[in-house]
């Protein structure tokens, strides 16, 4: 899975000149790129690797700091010179390596994907890439491992760390070297305390923004001050248990960690012991010198940048089944093998040569102003032309629209968890039809209304994303809302027309089981729902208390009116129209997405039963969309060749059309 990001440390050139060159660091550096690569790649015995970025934050932190102190003791410091250095380290292989994911993008990308990355190359060039992967996802969902540009999140991380961290310190040295280095201590440790309480709040934040993650740059800033003038101290047993913390971390640690948390000072206070007592003649400073350790740590900064790239198209192109380890384990090989180029060809004589000799300060900035206009403008131009869908044949296109052919009133009428539900309605005057549920009863609700077929009369919408339809049901992250809303829903149903039948639809299985699309995998062990107390598992008591209250609740519908449920639309785990569209794209031949009727059955049992017992105990009746979805012993995303769904579960329009049938036995 693709989990952290980050291994990247911009070791400045210039370090050479305030302080002796510590090959033991260039190693330390590929100690932390390697399992961050192996770890993306998804091999299991590098479970922690991505403490690697934590390991890279307190490397910068300290090499950063180091010549930060120097030039200002010196007073040699230069805002403009500091931000040039950090152009010619950054600017050129960034660019190049975003400028070719580009073109794969342009390839091998949907339009919905491609509009997502476009918007990823923009983030890139604000340095704000945490900002918008903390809103878009989770960084541990397996949805994240097609991210091309998720690593760049550590990039903005540095960068946004690096524009106030140069002046801070030059205000604070004014005060004298003691009260900066402890004002430095204090905000460090106020970041850490912050990181403590954030990952059990709210997690995504945590990980992502800068707040949580400057104490890890703070650690390495307090080490540069402690060896301000001084020798690297000579402590083998504590460089060596510096080592094996990190080693710790790397194997031990797994995404059910919280990072960044005090967990995280594992690997943070690996490091530091690394940094202040591997002298060069202690076991741990030979092995990190070794040459091969170096030389990958020299390239480590590309080699960051061109490992998720590789191992997000892989995976994109490897459509439902996972990419070999064989293929993962080739493409960590040749992001080592393209960093070296890139290192060589491109890193290199931007900094030092001449390419460096003949590029003087103002014409490194306006080579970046010119390579960041142009990687944004590359960005808005994707966004704004909704993922470039004109690269498409019109066949492709066709398949793709089925993915926005969704009822227009989604938007205003189904809303989360945290919203109120408004009541809207679809068609004439007069009460015709009641439909309530979660999204799964707002993508049917205007076929419906079509099912009806009664100009005079309108269908009402309650439905609310994700709220299953029990009286009193509470969520971790909405807390009573749903309940409440279905309650609500209980007594005004008392009190219209008993003639208006009313249609329960649900994602029964996932309230019972868990979503099963792969990318939340992290969501089906432990359940986000409950009546009276969380429960820690999917347990029997669990199991009856859902039922009980989806049975209740049909109940006491049906005590005022006709009360039909919609029998489990088929789940399918992969985006029916993309998935289309990509094979036919691939290999000219358009694969049929579907699951066995076994598969089917084997995950709605449990529903089905549930609906059966609400069926014989109060007389409600049950509509069975299986018969026009499936057939020959597999239910299908499609008919006759037009997806029927919009996404992997929700069907679109025209599915809601292929179920007319069944939907007006309701009016009949």
């Amino acid at each position: 899975m693709l989990k952290i990001a980050h291994g990247h440390l911009l070791l400045l050139n210039s370090a050479r000149c305030y302080m002796k060159n510590r090959k033991e660091i260039d190693g330390l550096r590929a100690v932390a790129v390697l399992p961050v690569i192996l770890y993306h790649a998804g091999f299991s015995w590098f479970s922690g690797g991505y403490v690697g970025v934590d390991v890279f934050f307190v490397i910068s932190g300290y090499l950063i700091t180091s010549i930060l102190i120097s030039e200002i003791s010196d007073k040699t410091f230069s805002i403009a010179r500091f931000y040039e250095r950090r152009a010619r380290r950054i600017l050129p292989a960034l660019a190049f390596v975003s400028t070719c994911t580009f073109f794969l993008a342009w390839i091998w990308m949907l339009p919905s994907q491609f509009k997502d990355f476009s918007q990823s190359l923009v983030a890139l060039i604000l340095f704000s890439s945490n900002i918008l992967f903390w809103k878009e996802s989770n960084y541990f969902s397996p949805a994240a491992e097609e991210k091309p540009m998720l690593h760049t999140w550590s990039l903005a991380v540095e960068e946004q760390f690096y524009i106030f961290f140069p002046i801070i310190l030059l205000l604070l040295w004014r005060f004298g070297r003691n009260p900066a280095f402890y004002t430095i201590m204090i905000i460090s440790l106020v970041s850490l305390l912050l990181s403590e309480y954030g990952w059990r709040k709210h997690p995504d934040a945590n990980f992502y923004l800068l707040p949580s993650r400057a104490w890890e740059l703070g650690a390495g800033a307090i080490c540069a001050f402690a060896l301000q003038g001084r020798e690297v101290r000579k402590g083998g047993l504590l460089s060596s248990v510096g080592f094996a913390l990190i080693l710790y971390a790397v194997v031990f640690y797994d995404e059910t960690v919280p990072f960044p948390s005090l967990y995280t000072l594992v690997p943070v206070v690996g490091t530091a012991l690394i940094i202040l007592f591997g002298e060069a003649t202690t076991p741990i400073a030979r092995l990190l010198s070794r040459p091969l350790l170096v030389g990958i740590g020299l390239i480590s900064f590309s080699a960051y940048l061109w490992h998720q790239p590789l191992l997000a198209f892989a995976r994109i192109r490897s459509l439902t089944a996972a990419p070999s380890w064989t293929l993962m384990g080739f493409l960590s090989l040749a992001s080592i093998v393209l960093a070296y180029f890139t290192w060589k060809y491109i890193e290199t004589p931007f900094r030092k040569g001449g390419v460096k000799i003949a590029i003087r300060r103002k014409s490194v900035f306006v080579f970046s102003g010119v390579a960041s206009f142009m990687l944004a403008g590359l960005g808005v131009h994707g966004h704004v032309s909704n993922g470039a869908d004109y690269r498409f044949s019109p066949s492709i296109t066709e398949l793709l629209s089925e993915g926005k052919n969704i009822n227009p009133r989604r938007s205003e009428c189904h809303v989360g968890e945290s919203g109120s539900v408004p009541e809207c309605t679809y068609g004439g005057e007069e009460l015709g039809a009641i439909v309530i549920g979660d999204s799964h009863a707002a993508a049917l609700i205007r076929a419906v209304e079509r099912a009806m077929n009664d100009s005079d009369k309108h269908v009402l919408d309650w439905t609310m994303n994700s709220c299953a339809t029990i009286s009193g049901i509470k969520s971790h992250d909405g807390g009573g809302t749903c309940g409440e809303f279905v309650e609500y829903a209980v007594k005004k149903s008392r009190e219209l027309s008993s003639d208006v039948p009313l249609i329960i639809i649900n994602r029964l299985s996932s309230v019972l089981l868990g979503p099963n699309e792969p990318y939340r995998a992290h969501e089906v062990d432990k359940p986000s729902i409950y009546l009276e107390e969380p429960h820690n598992g999917r347990s029997e008591l669990f199991f009856k208390e859902i039922s009980h209250g989806f049975i209740e609740t049909a109940c006491e519908f049906s005590k005022s009116r006709d009360v039909f449920i919609l029998r489990p639309i088929p789940e399918l785990k992969v985006n029916v129209p993309e998935h289309m569209a990509f094979t036919s794209l691939l290999n000219d031949v358009t694969e049929r997405v579907r699951i066995t009727r076994d598969e089917y059955n084997a995950r709605n049992d449990l529903a089905w039963r549930i609906q059966d017992e609400a069926a014989e105990k109060c007389g409600v009746e049950i509509l069975d969309p299986t018969p026009y979805l499936c057939a020959n012993g597999s239910c299908w995303g499609d008919v006759s060749g037009r997806p029927v769904y919009y996404d992997d579960d929700h069907l679109s329009e025209h599915g809601g059309d292929v179920l007319l049938p069944l939907l007006s036995e309701v009016f009949n």
